[in-house]
């Protein structure tokens, strides 16, 4: 009976030491998930031939609406006049050119293009904006 009872014991106090460790393990990963986005979105990498047809892409599927140089005249399309109506980080023009935006029109190209594709035309779209760094 004693045996019986010291391995009720034994169990409960595993049992009772995976639970903590688990707990531990879960607030770990918690703290892991905010820190990383409170980061932003992990944006992709470019390949050298992605960054240096960002330049050939923004030609033919940006410069239409937001000109040769980034400077538009339309209201609320220049990259130049420093004013990002849905963000400056790389992160969020990764999202805007990947989503569009909703109600514009500025189309997703999420499907269009790889995710280093729009890396590489989101650091580009920002050099015409001599503010940013």
């Amino acid at each position: 009976m004693a045996n019986a009872r010291n391995a009720q014991r034994a169990v409960l106090l595993a049992l009772t030491m995976l639970t903590a460790v688990s707990g531990t393990l879960a607030v770990a990963q918690s703290k892991k998930a905010g820190a990383a986005k409170a980061k932003g979105p992990a944006v992709a990498k470019s390949t050298p031939e992605e960054i240096a047809s960002a330049e050939e892409t923004y030609k033919t599927k940006c410069s239409i609406c937001h000109a040769a140089d980034g400077n538009s005249p339309i209201p609320n399309m220049s990259f130049a006049d420093g004013e990002w109506r849905h963000g400056a980080t790389v992160p969020e023009v990764v999202k805007t050119i990947t989503n569009g935006v909703p109600g514009t029109a500025m189309m997703p190209f999420g499907t269009q293009f790889s995710a280093g594709e729009i890396a590489a035309l989101a650091r580009k779209v920002r050099t015409f904006d001599k503010k940013l760094k």
